[in-house]
């Protein structure tokens, strides 16, 4: 079975560094690609095409609520979801409004993050 290609999108390296190292731990993924804010975001989204994008909301340049929306029209087969500090209802139904698939607050991702992007992934086949 292919490993899910995933783009980790968020202005913070540590997080971009932890979060691709949590991946790497878990068989069935590999990180294709990183960016830094949200215009870099989308371009490597658009030149990668990988399966699934996890971007932050709070990014310069471009925000990951105008980043989502770029890129479900670019890349019309790439799930995206967000990860963010905002942990709010309002966040996880504006996120979902914009076009992403899923949404895992920061603090939860040692026990959120593989399983959404296995249930985004599973509904995608579907």
């Amino acid at each position: 079975m292919p490993k899910v290609r995933v783009l980790i999108v968020d202005d913070n390296e540590s997080v971009r560094n932890g979060i691709r190292m949590f991946l790497e731990l878990h068989e069935g993924f590999t990180v294709c690609g990183e960016a830094a804010d949200g215009l870099e975001g989308i371009k490597k989204a658009f030149e990668l095409q990988p399966d699934v994008v996890l971007l932050d909301l709070s990014m310069p340049n471009l925000d990951g609520m105008e980043a989502t929306h770029l890129i479900q029209q670019g890349c019309p087969l790439t799930e995206i979801v967000i990860v963010t500090n905002h942990m709010s209802l309002e966040a996880a139904r504006l996120a979902a409004t914009v076009g992403a698939s899923g949404f895992v607050t920061k603090s939860l991702i040692p026990t959120d993050l593989v399983p959404m992007i296995n249930e985004v992934m599973r509904k995608h086949a579907a």
